[in-house]
């Protein structure tokens, strides 16, 4: 192919050459030379410095790599017109701090090896030039061993000034006039308040990581938050989110070999309806970590309701050379070594939290189990008769509250393997009885709780479905004769995809002509149940979920179509608003919700126990 010839068209020796072009394709075929150190800053800025949140995220882990225990940012604009971040930490000398606008120049590594154990927060070296690049930047510094500050001025990457100057000891960098030079960019710069915003998640990430730091932020020459340093992770946590935030958190807290994970999850009964609340630190550096984000959703998948999510502030310590931070230009995300390994010491550490159920009652028992207050008739009301039926004795008798000749449905065998150790127990309250058949009044050292009867049940029953699958199969009833169900032709064909699936879960059926299955046998937990209505029950969930072939998978902890079948069938089965149950069947539900393991919901996410503070109802009495 002909490109012509290289031919100069005027100018001195040294201009760069004309492109080569192509008559054939009529394309320029550019030589290859080396870019201009400014045009590489500008790259460099374009990875590291993509809004104005991006410059004080880099300034401000500067400062706490430096020592800083006091940091204060100062914003105007919105971070287009004026950043400005102070430190008290170790400062540097004038040789160190004109290094320090060079590329790939840093005090935090020194070798390749390095790279393998990285435990500061920065370590490229390309932050400060990069601003520099496409701002005008002025950096003051002072180390202890110093009497005076050295102050360099850069406009566009150039260094303008020098000088000494005074000033503490620390670091004072200001950035003005950002994407001055880069009007492209600065174009494409949100509203003041929107990047406002994205400045404040930020500083307030840092802050939670590092609570003995404290933190001044000014906006627009205004003090508007104070971060006072504070020995206490929950204080910083409420000071940075707010008292409510901090309230509805329970702490988590496990260790496994040299990793460990802690720090704060919200309870099930305060969910948000995005992921903006979950903060996520590893080896104090906050991330956007899917797998650790996947592991924490994971535990409240089936205690929340669908498309709701926890919140979190979750600090994970790791070796260092388990975990890549090199994989970002921004450093948000990373690479564990072992990432199954991470995954399942946050998913547990998680779940033994909210399991712990400290959130829902005291760790106290203050009454003998089932004793009733004084006075109360020992036999549960019938329908019609009231809303209240109370259980347990009465004061002048010591007869035990009558028994039903059949108790609830799923709870007449308590499987050991399944109890959960944990302070607070169910069957150990005093049971007060049941409110407009539909709830059980619980009494506390200091409050009352309210379980609802429905939501119990039914989670009970599907943790019960659940785990009898996972150990091999549901124990069946067998019917006295076989049952015809007829069903759409769709229905059929789900049910017929599942048949070997379905066995394992303790239904029996067979093909019965072209439009009917015929039942043979049913679980035996949902023995009560109307089998025709659970075929169909069955058929129709399996054709909306449109996977029957994921049921014969392992691992039903983490297979949503078996779950949510599972749901759907303990739900449809638990016992409901309105049913009035004796007393030995509302201390059956609470022993049985201590044989599971604790979740504070329904499957579909209503809570199962309300508390209702001793302080709140006293104030309600004029007693406070």
């Amino acid at each position: 192919m002909d490109f012509g010839t290289n031919q100069r068209q005027g100018g001195a020796e040294g201009e760069a050459p004309t492109p080569f072009w192509s008559r054939e394709t009529g394309r320029v075929r550019r030589p290859v030379r080396p870019l201009p150190d400014a045009v590489i800053d500008q790259i460099a800025a374009g990875e590291v410095v993509e809004r104005p949140a991006s410059v004080v995220k880099e300034l401000v882990e500067n400062a706490l790599d430096a020592g800083a225990s006091r940091l204060r940012v100062e914003i105007r604009s919105g971070g287009r017109d004026w950043i400005a971040v102070t430190d008290d930490g170790y400062g540097m000398p004038p040789e160190d701090a004109r290094l320090a606008l060079q590329r790939h120049a840093t005090s935090k590594i020194r070798c390749s090896e390095d790279l393998a154990a990285i435990g500061s927060y920065g370590f490229r070296g390309e932050a400060l030039p990069a601003i520099a690049s496409v701002a005008r930047l002025r950096l003051r510094s002072r180390p202890a061993e110093s009497d005076e500050a050295f102050e360099i001025h850069v406009d566009g990457g150039q260094i303008t000034q020098e000088r000494a100057a005074a000033g503490p000891i620390g670091t004072r960098i200001e950035v003005a006039d950002l994407f001055a030079n880069v009007p492209a960019r600065r174009k494409f710069l949100k509203t003041v308040n929107t990047e406002w915003g994205h400045i404040a998640d930020g500083l307030a990430a840092a802050a939670l990581a590092l609570p003995a730091v404290h933190f001044e932020i000014q906006r627009d020459e205004k003090p508007i938050l104070v971060w006072p340093a504070s020995n206490s992770a929950l204080d910083r946590v409420a000071a940075v989110l707010g008292e409510d935030a901090a309230a509805s958190l329970v702490r988590v807290e496990r260790s496994e070999g040299p990793a460990s994970v802690s720090g704060f999850v919200s309870r099930p009964d305060r969910h948000r309806r995005t992921m903006g609340g979950i903060h996520l630190y590893v080896n104090g550096r906050p991330v956007r970590d899917r797998l650790i984000q996947h592991a924490l959703v994971e535990v409240y998948r089936d205690i929340l309701p669908r498309g709701r999510f926890p919140s979190a502030v979750l600090f994970i310590a790791i070796p260092l050379d388990a975990v890549d931070v090199n994989v970002h230009p921004a450093k948000w995300e990373v690479r564990f070594a072992d990432p199954q390994w991470v995954h399942r010491l946050v998913r547990q550490a998680v779940r033994d939290a909210i399991g712990a159920r400290q959130w829902i009652g005291d760790e106290s028992t203050p009454s003998t189990p089932g004793q009733g207050s004084a006075g109360f008739r020992s036999e549960s009301v019938r329908a019609g008769e009231g809303d209240w039926g109370f259980a347990g004795r009465s004061a002048d008798s010591n007869s035990a509250a009558p028994s039903l000749p059949t108790p609830l449905p799923g709870l007449a065998a308590e499987t050991g393997e399944l109890r959960a150790e944990t302070r607070l127990r169910f069957g150990d309250l005093k049971l007060l009885g049941q409110f407009l058949a539909t709830y059980l009044v619980l009494e506390t050292k200091d409050r009352l709780l309210l379980v609802d009867q429905h939501a119990a049940h039914e989670r009970v029953l599907y943790e019960r479905l659940r785990a009898d699958w996972s150990r091999g199969g549901v124990e069946r009833q067998p019917l006295l004769a076989p049952i015809p169900v007829s069903l759409d032709p769709a229905a059929i064909r789900a049910l017929e995809d599942a048949t070997e699936s379905l066995g394992k879960l303790g239904f029996e059926l067979e093909g019965f002509g072209e439009d009917a299955m015929v039942v043979r046998s049913i679980p035996a937990l949902l023995a009560e149940r109307d089998p025709v209505l659970l075929v169909r029950d069955l058929a129709d969930e399996l054709a909306d979920a449109g996977a029957a072939a994921d049921l014969t998978r392992e691992g039903t902890r983490v297979l949503e179509a078996a779950d949510r079948l599972f749901a759907n069938l303990a739900c449809r089965s638990a016992r409901r608003k309105g049913d009035v149950l004796a007393g030995a069947e509302q201390q059956a539900l609470l022993d049985a919700l201590d044989a599971i393991p604790w979740a504070p919901t329904c499957p579909h996410g209503r809570p199962v126990a309300v508390p209702f503070e001793l302080a709140e109802i006293e104030r309600r009495f004029a007693r406070r």
